[in-house]
């Protein structure tokens, strides 16, 4: 084996051994979730552990885009965003889902809350966006019509 070759292949393993052991070393990094909160249950138990005993206020200051129409469920464009202040966590629900909660953002509350993604809505449904506050949930919520192939449903 000729040097340039030899020293690529050292190169290589240190720097995959070296990442390989980050990443097993620091499960801090990965996300937590619990699995109880993505399981197959009725909207307002799902409401009722996201809110964790904070009053929840209507308010016109979380923006959320999504089609009031949807021919396709299984790709449902959404976009929010938000003027709230200290906003540590967004939700998103779909109250006729299986499994109401479909999105979790964890935010720092520096930022400007924002949150884009397609969602999976199995039937037509109101679409439920709450914005954590440090003492208050702010809610706005959005009726989606799920068509079949654009016939309705």
């Amino acid at each position: 084996m000729n040097k340039p070759r030899r020293d690529f292949v050292k190169t290589s393993l240190v720097i995959a051994s070296a990442g390989l052991c980050g990443a097993l070393a620091a499960p801090e990094l990965y996300a937590a979730w619990s699995q109880g909160d993505f399981a197959e249950t009725p909207f307002d138990q799902a409401i009722k552990r996201i809110l964790k005993g904070k009053p929840i206020v209507g308010t016109d200051k979380i923006d959320l885009t999504i089609p009031e129409i949807a021919e396709n469920g299984a790709v449902v464009p959404i976009t929010v965003t938000s003027s709230l202040e200290n906003i540590g966590k967004i939700t998103v629900l779909v109250e006729q889902n299986p499994v109401p909660l479909i999105i979790q953002a964890q935010l720092q509350p520096e930022l400007v809350p924002f949150i884009s993604a397609r969602l999976k809505i199995a039937n037509s449904s109101f679409v439920h966006v709450i914005a954590e506050g440090d003492k208050v949930c702010y809610s706005i919520k959005k009726k989606v019509k799920v068509t079949i192939g654009g016939c309705g449903g």
